[in-house]
Order: structure tokens, then C-alpha cells, then sequence
């Protein structure tokens, strides 16, 4: 069927969906359909509609519907986290996005070890409510953090851990669904499939036991063996691995496990991959079998030692030599008991030893929960960090999930790699060496005809070489795209396979060209080669206008900004909306065709509106920069499509107020005492809700002159800065400048004078720099020029005062940030701008003993996103310091506040803000007893929740300069 075909039929039964009582989301609009069109694969296939449903009686209807003869010709993908690395859930028909209402928990049963729960819930959603319970859904995954249970099953998914605990398959109990005939299945209950399928079955099975190889992660799509050697011939094994292509599923009742109450990690360094992989084989047959080994290459540690999640993790590291490291093994074992677990451990030190093996470089052990789960935080973040690799080639996800018997790994990953070197690829290695599944990410820059050559050229030689080793080429991640080597896989047996299609889905409607079409039809099967790739249509795109937007262009797709923790600072508009179109990945993408269009002449004003609008919800706080493993820059590619948008459209008079607000801030202040007033009056306020502002803050004193009287501050002006040198300072190891932003000096004076008062209280000669717009307005509206010209000047002034030899420190996150990040990505050098605390952990540590020792009052604290996203360790910094003063401090995980500078401010965007603010900040503020104690970093931060939840939220500097006057 032809794309306007396809397109004519999806929008006919759409119309008639219209006429049921369905309740969900329906969204046939450009932007949507591209945000789909795309998976964390090499491949790009757009949709003709999304159907969002609501429950499963929508479901059921859209099924039942689909059964109806007029509409045999749709078909329905359904989708979950849109994490699939081989274009599971991409096809041209409709995509059924399971995630955004069906993600609840249902039931759980202690005694049972059960669950049930929708499809659309996520994996570590999952695992946070069980952990209250003590248990854990065990099979574990990289992209836990959104990846779905629907999508789970679908793949059959497993990861670290496998070898123990199995497939998603070993704990699924049951299933419920619909098929494309709109009947209600519950693999619980008997079905006259079950027969039918046996019957296909039993004359071939040994054609089937030869197709069948004996492996940790055992074939799935279509898991006929299992389901034929089950005596009750139970459906969930065909569902599961099925990829959507027999059901769609709606609620599944799960196995879960006690979480093991000691858990310990043993770390070893290599100086040879194969050589990690020969001894991983050796240490399996410990007398004390691990629950786990793992292994990374020399390059995915050395993309994490590049990353932030080094510093948590770089102490477990002691004695690694990175100069000769060509791979770590990490061995994990688990128990109950304390004793035993440490016996354990001694006896696989023993048995470790007596090897002797030369290619060892190192072994560290690390005990507790907090070790372990650092470790392996950034063994599933390498996936990602791999493709962050510098050039234009970047690795990428097409025969990555390869499963042999693991005493045949070593060997095959010998000839696996000469492939690969062949064709001259680098490429990262790691994976779950105990299961006989390593993850190979080859680069290559599918923008050019020869890389895209190498997908096919690669491919069919490591098919050839899983099948000369017993192996399969989708040992975790399902077949998708790669649907054409089942024939050829399955040999004699495929036909049963398509029979067993043919009986869940006689008319191709349950996401076609995956794994087989029905008996009699010849619709082909995706081609790994034949498939659009992103690639291709990339090639459309100008070297220039690629390089400008690059940034965003290498958005892979991996799907990390669907995190679904409410108190991770990962963007907060997605979580509100549930809008994938609203999300790094969405916005990523929809620039990214924008380019496209661009650069071919087939760019519209309708669809820059419909960019406008997935970004115009953009709260600019940069979380995607740093949270994505490819430091996807949404905040920039924002406001570089807004500055074109505006060429051609009148700017909202709010925005041009905005953006002089840095600005005019000196201004606003000298004037507070008029203005102030005339913004409390109504007619005032009705005038800004005119214009879209729902509300604004006003200056206020912030002391500075009275305490330059005193003593304690000494005010620079520019022709200061112009005239000091080095020398001029006279005490510089006892000095600091602080570099003032608008909102401290002129918006929030009190904790700029707390500032002062604290640091001369310690000692020191405090500067205050001239104040200069930092651009940070103009940035985030757009307005390109005016951020260039105002950054060029601010920091021409940082870096002459940076010549002084003097720390300097920025008291707002935000615009302390922005010139260690933005100013360094413009101006090629950075200027030290410390954070208050950075600076006070330094000079503290300078002295000899704390002003008091024991801990005498504990506060809350509550960060800015963008500065513990920018500086992973500022919250724990703020700790050392006041453990210095004797108070305590709790970090409080949050998400986003919802205000992020004048977001929140904006009459369209007030209900969003107010939602982002409710997810995380609001519940974590009513569970805190002591309100007078709660600290935030963030000017708007506390200004969002003075607004919200009625509470003086404090700056951290505010509290110290309390304690010691």
C-alpha cells in the first residue's frame, strides 16, 4: 500500500474512532508524527497518526475497530519507552503509545511475590514502589529509567544480572490484552490458540529443537519451543519477545523478588579485552558462582572518566592504570547473610589468585549499596556516552546484542572485531560477559553512502558469524528492522512461524514487517539496508547549517529525557505533559527536519509554528546539557530557531520587556521606591496581565552602601578594574570578588549583604565586581545578538579581573552556569567563576579548625536544577560547609521548581509552571515539618515556592551569616 494510501485509510478510521467512546489522545499533526518517526535506532519511519490510549476499553475499541473489513488495511505499532535500538515500534501506520495514561500499578501481593500492572509503567517506577515492600523486578536494563514493562515483554529484555535471574520471560505470570480482532486475551485462561498453535507445532518439533540453540538469552518471536514444552501451552510465551506483532498488551502480572540484603562488587582491571573475557569464563566456575559479571572497554571508561559521573565513582577506581587498562570486569555477588556473603567473596579472592593471571592489573572490592549503585549509574550511562564520541562519527546500535554459549565469547569477539577493523570503524565493547551478550557500537557517519554501505556489509557477516558459533544476533534487544534474518535463521521451521502469525493476526495489522507476515501474504519484512535511516535524509542538510545546529543534530535518539522520576531535574515540561512532542528528543527532532526543510526549499510557516510550540515550553534550564549522555543543548537550538522565527514574525511586546530586564535591573532599582508602589496597583496589574506577564518581582535594598561605610566591602567600578594589577591586591590569598548577577544585587539584596557580611566575617576582603548584563535574557528569548554583544563585554570584564589572581564567585546558579559553560562554548577559554560554595569549601578547608564541632541544627536543602545538572557535587558541597558551622544539612531531591528566571512569570505558561511545581517541589516542601529551615539555592526558585507554598524558603549563605552574628 502506498503512503497516501496508508495515510487516506488511518484518517477514515480515525473518523470513525471519533464516533466511539473512546477516551484517549488522538494527534495526526506533523510535529507528533515526526517525534514518533524516530526510536534510539539508525532508522527513521514516519507515522501516519499517534493514538494515545486512555485505558483498556479503549483498547478494545480501537481493536474492535480495527477487525471492521473497512479498515483491514490499518495497522497499529504499539509503543512504550521508545527506547528500541532496531526500530521496534516505528511503522507507517499508527502508533499506540501505551505510556502516557496506562502506567499505573494495580495490585501487589507480598505473600504472592506479585505484582500487576499496566503496560505503560516503567521499570524503575516499578522498583520504587516495590523497594518500599523490600522486593525488585529483577530484570534489569540500561534505560530502566524509562523503558516500559510493555516494552520489556515485547523484547523479552534482560541485562546485568540474566545469568541469575533471567529473561523478562522467567517472571512474567501472566498476561491481558486485546487481539487485532478486538477479543479480550488473558493468558490465564484457555484459548483455542493454544491448540491451534500446538497442533502447527507438533509435526515439526524437531525441526524446531535444531532452529532452538541452547542459550542464556534462548530465541524469542515466536518462543515456540517454550510454549510447546509447557504442557498448558501457555500464550505468554509466544506474547513475550513478540514485539507487538500477535497483541497488544494491556496489563501484566509480574514474579518479583526479596531484594538481597548485602550486596558486594569486585573490580577488575585488564591490560587485553580477550584476555577479560578468557578469565570471565574461568572465574563462572568459582566454587561461589557470582550473580553477575559485567564487562567495559578501555574506551566506555574512558567516556565516563570525560563525564560527571566520575566524580562520584573515580574513588573506586585506586590503583586502576589507565595507561595500559584495556577492560574492567565487574563481579557481583549478593546474599542475606553478611558472613556468608564475605566468605563468598574471600573464596573467589582465593580462586581468582590461584589463575595467576598475568593480563590482571588490579582488584578492588566495594561493599555497600552506595558503591554499587554508583557503579553501575555509570556502567548504564556508557551506553549512552559512546555516543558522544568526537567527529562526525558517532557509534551506533545495529549488531549490538549478539548471545553465544559464553565459553565461545572470546573467540567470537576475536572474529567479531576483525569485521569491524576491516572496515577501518572504532567502536565501544561491553555487556554481560556471564550471559555470552557483549553490546559492539560501531561508528559511522550515516550522512555519507559508504557508512550507510557498512550496515548491510556488517551485518550479514556477524549473522554468519552467530550462526557459526550457536548463537543468535538478537540476544536482548528483539529483532525489529532485523526481521530478515529470522527466514534464513529459522530455516524449515519459519513457516511455522508465520503460521503462528497467521493465528494471532491473519490480516498484518499488529506491527508489520516484524518477525513474519501471515501465511499467504507478501508483504516483505524491513531491510536493514532498505529501511530510512536518519542518516540519509541528514545528507539533505548543509555542512554549515549542520555544524550550526550540531548540538542538537546528534540527539540519538536513546530517549534518557523520558526519565520518568519526578524528582530528577531531567525536563520537567515532558513530565508535566507527558508530550514526547515537549522533550529534548521531540524538540531535537523537530529541528532537526527543520533544517531539513531548510536546506530543500520545503520549509512552511505552519510547520515553524508547530516547532514554536513544542518549544515555547522549553523552561531554558538547560537539565538536557547535562543529564543527556549526548549533552543534547535544547536551551541553545531554542533560542537559535526563535531568533529565525522572528525574522519573519512581530515579537509579543512581553518578550521585549523581558529582555531588557538585566539590563534596565539598575535602573528598576535606583527607581524602587516609585515603582514598587505603582506595580501593587490594580490597574498596573491588569495592564501586565494585558501584555502576558501574571505577575513580577520587585527590587529591593540590598545595604551595599552602608557596608562599604563599614568596612566590609570595597565597590569596583570599570575604571577600577582598568587600572588594577596583581600587585594592587595586597592580601589576594585572603580575598575574593564577587561577581554580581541583576537578581542578587537588585531583586534579592538581602542575601547579597548576607554574602558580604559572612565572607568578611571570615576573614576576608570582599570585592564586588560592576555590575554588566550577562546576556542571559537575551539568550534565552533569542535575541542572538544582543547576547553576543552583552557577553563579549561581561566577559572581557571576567577575564581582566581574572588577571588579579583573586577567586571570584557568582552567588546565582544560573548566571554562574552560564559564563563557565556558554561563555566558554563561544569564546573558546574559561573564566573561573566559582560557585559560593566551591570557593568556601577551598578556603575553609585553609583553616585550622571548624567554629563549632558538633552538630547543633539541621536545614533542608533544595537545589537549583541547573547548577546540580552543571556541578553534580554542588548540594554535597554546601554540606561540608556548613558541617563546618555545626548544622546540618538534608539534601532534598527535587526536579524543577517550574519558575526557571521569567518562565513562570508568563500568563500562557502560569498553570505549567504551577504543574512542574506540584510534581516534586511541592510534595517535598509539605513533608518537611520545619518550614523556617528549608534552604534554596535558586532566586526563582524561592520565589516559586514563596508563591506556591507560602514558605520564606532561604539562601544557604543567608543561614551561615545568621549563625555566626
Amino acid at each position: 500500500m502506498s503512503t497516501f494510501s496508508l495515510e487516506k485509510s488511518v484518517k477514515n478510521f480515525i473518523a470513525d474512532l471519533a464516533k466511539t467512546n473512546f477516551q484517549g489522545d488522538v494527534d495526526a499533526n506533523e510535529a507528533a508524527r515526526l517525534v514518533h518517526s524516530v526510536d534510539n535506532s539508525i532508522y527513521e519511519v514516519k507515522p501516519a497518526a499517534v493514538i494515545y490510549p486512555k485505558n483498556s476499553d479503549d483498547v478494545a475499541i480501537v481493536t474492535q475497530l480495527l477487525s471492521q473489513p473497512e479498515h483491514h488495511q490499518v495497522n497499529i505499532t504499539a509503543k512504550g519507552g521508545g527506547t528500541g535500538t532496531n526500530g521496534q515500534s516505528l511503522n507507517q501506520g499508527i502508533i499506540f503509545d501505551l505510556s502516557r495514561h496506562m502506567n499505573q500499578i494495580l495490585a501487589f501481593d507480598a505473600e504472592k511475590h506479585q505484582v500487576i500492572v499496566q503496560t505503560g509503567v516503567v521499570k524503575d517506577q516499578l522498583n520504587a514502589f516495590l523497594k518500599t515492600h523490600g522486593f525488585f523486578f529483577a530484570p534489569e536494563l540500561s534505560t530502566s529509567n524509562r523503558a516500559t514493562i510493555g516494552g520489556m515483554i515485547n523484547t523479552d529484555a534482560s541485562g546485568q544480572g540474566s545469568y541469575t535471574y533471567g529473561k523478562t520471560s522467567h517472571h512474567v505470570v501472566s498476561l491481558r490484552g486485546y487481539l487485532p480482532n478486538g477479543q479480550f486475551i488473558d493468558t490465564n485462561e484457555i484459548d483455542p490458540l493454544q491448540q491451534q498453535i500446538a497442533g502447527v507445532i507438533a509435526p515439526e518439533v524437531d525441526s524446531m529443537n535444531a532452529h532452538f540453540p541452547e542459550l542464556n538469552r534462548f530465541v524469542t518471536g515466536y518462543d515456540a519451543k517454550h510454549f510447546f514444552d509447557d504442557e498448558n501451552h501457555n500464550l505468554k510465551h509466544l506474547l513475550c519477545g513478540a514485539e507487538g506483532t500477535l497483541a497488544v498488551l494491556t496489563e501484566a502480572t509480574l514474579n518479583v523478588l526479596p531484594i538481597p540484603k548485602y550486596s558486594t562488587l569486585v573490580l577488575l582491571s585488564y591490560d587485553d579485552f580477550i584476555s577479560a573475557l578468557k578469565h570471565s569464563t574461568y572465574l563462572m566456575d568459582a566454587p561461589v558462582i557470582p550473580t553477575s559479571i559485567e564487562i567495559m572497554d578501555d574506551r566506555v571508561v574512558e567516556r565516563a572518566r570525560n563525564d560527571f559521573i566520575w566524580e562520584v565513582n573515580a574513588q573506586y577506581f585506586e590503583g586502576v592504570d589507565y595507561d595500559r587498562l584495556k577492560a574492567i570486569l565487574l563481579v557481583e555477588f549478593n546474599s542475606d547473610d553478611e558472613v556468608e556473603l564475605q566468605k563468598s567473596v574471600e573464596s573467589f579472592a582465593d580462586y581468582m589468585k590461584a589463575s595467576n593471571y598475568v593480563s590482571l592489573l588490579s582488584s578492588n572490592v566495594l561493599n555497600g549499596d552506595a558503591a554499587i549503585k554508583n557503579i553501575y549509574a555509570l556502567r548504564k550511562r556508557a551506553v549512552g556516552l559512546l555516543g558522544n564520541i568526537k567527529g562526525e562519527r558517532r557509534t551506533m546500535a545495529f549488531v549490538e546484542d549478539c548471545a553465544v554459549p559464553p565459553e565461545s565469547l572470546a573467540d567470537f569477539i576475536v572474529e567479531f572485531k576483525a569485521v569491524l577493523d576491516k572496515e577501518d570503524l572504532i567502536y565501544g565493547m561491553f555487556g554481560h560477559v556471564d550471559a555470552g551478550v557483549l553490546h559492539v557500537r560501531p561508528a559511522l557517519d550515516l550522512k555519507t553512502d559508504a557508512d550507510r554501505e557498512r550496515i548491510r556489509k556488517v551485518s550479514d557477516q556477524v549473522y554468519d558469524l552467530c550462526v557459526k558459533y550457536k548463537g543468535a544476533l538478537w540476544g536482548e534487544h528483539g529483532k525489529g528492522v532485523r526481521s530478515e534474518y529470522c527466514e534464513p535463521y529459522f530455516g524449515e521451521f519459519y513457516p511455522i512461524i508465520r503460521a503462528i502469525k497467521t493465528a494471532f493476526d491473519p490480516h498484518n495489522q499488529m506491527n508489520p514487517g516484524k518477525i513474519a507476515a501471515p501465511l499467504g501474504s507478501d508483504s516483505a519484512l524491513y531491510k536493514v539496508d532498505s529501511t530510512p535511516m536518519r542518516g540519509q535524509k541528514d545528507q539533505l542538510i548543509t555542512e554549515k547549517m549542520w555544524n550550526e545546529y550540531r548540538r542538537v543534530n546528534f540527539c540519538n535518539g536513546n530517549g534518557a529525557c523520558f526519565n520518568y522520576d519526578l524528582h530528577s531535574p531531567m525536563c520537567p515540561s515532558y513530565k508535566a505533559t507527558r508530550d514526547r512532542v515537549q522533550s529534548p528528543k521531540g524538540r531535537a527532532v523537530l529541528l532537526k527536519e527543520w533544517e531539513r526543510r531548510r536546506c530543500t526549499d520545503q520549509n512552511t510557516p505552519e510547520f515553524e509554528d508547530e516547532i514554536f510550540t513544542a518549544l515555547e515550553t522549553c523552561l531554558s534550564c538547560g537539565s538536557c546539557t547535562s543529564e543527556c549522555p549526548v549533552m543534547i543543548n535544547i536551551p541553545n537550538g531554542r533560542s537559535q530557531f526563535v531568533e529565525e522565527y522572528y525574522k519573519t514574525r512581530r515579537r509579543p511586546l512581553v518578550d521585549r520587556i523581558l529582555a531588557q530586564a538585566e539590563e534596565n535591573a539598575p535602573l528598576m532599582y535606583k527607581m524602587r521606591s516609585i515603582t514598587n508602589p505603582l506595580f501593587k496597583l490594580p490597574m498596573t496589574q491588569a495592564i501586565m496581565k494585558k501584555i502576558g506577564l501574571t505577575d513580577a518581582t520587585m527590587p529591593q535594598d540590598n545595604g551595599m552602601p552602608a557596608l562599604v561605610k563599614a568596612g566590609k566591602l570595597v565597590e569596583w567600578n570599570i575604571a577600577d578594574i582598568e587600572r588594577l594589577t596583581a600587585e594592587s591586591i595586597k592580601d589576594a590569598k585572603n580575598s575574593v570578588i564577587i561577581v554580581p548577577d541583576a537578581l542578587t544585587e537588585y531583586f534579592d539584596g538581602k542575601v547579597l549583604k548576607d554574602c558580604v557580611e559572612l565572607l568578611h566575617s571570615l576573614g576576608l576582603t570582599v570585592y564586588l565586581a560592576p555590575y554588566q548584563n550577562s546576556g542571559k535574557a537575551y539568550h534565552v528569548l533569542g535575541m542572538r545578538d544582543q547576547f553576543t554583544l552583552s557577553a563579549e563585554k561581561q566577559n572581557k570584564l571576567l577575564l581582566k579581573m581574572a588577571k588579579l589572581n583573586v577567586p571570584m564567585i557568582g552567588i546565582e546558579p544560573p548566571i554562574t552556569v552560564l559564563y563557565r559553560k556558554d561563555y566558554k562554548q563561544m569564546f573558546g577559554e574559561a573564566v573561573d567563576v566559582q560557585l559560593v560554595q566551591e570557593f568556601l569549601v577551598d578556603y575553609l578547608s585553609q583553616k585550622d579548625q571548624a567554629v563549632q564541632k558538633e552538630l547543633k541544627d539541621k536545614f533542608y536543602l533544595l537545589s537549583h536544577c541547573m547548577e546540580k545538572t552543571a556541578v553534580p557535587n554542588a548540594p554535597s558541597l554546601w554540606q561540608q560547609v556548613f558541617k563546618y558551622f555545626g548544622l546540618g544539612i538534608e539534601i532534598v531531591p527535587t526536579g524543577c521548581c517550574g519558575m526557571s528566571g521569567t518562565f513562570g512569570h508568563l500568563t500562557k505558561q502560569v498553570e505549567l509552571s504551577e504543574k512542574i511545581y506540584d510534581q516534586s517541589w511541592r510534595v517535598q516542601i509539605d513533608g518537611i515539618a520545619e518550614k523556617d529551615h528549608v534552604m534554596a539555592t535558586g532566586f526563582s526558585c524561592r520565589t516559586q515556592v514563596d508563591r506556591f507554598s507560602k514558605v520564606s524558603a532561604l539562601h544557604p549563605i543567608s543561614v551561615l551569616n545568621q549563625s555566626i552574628q
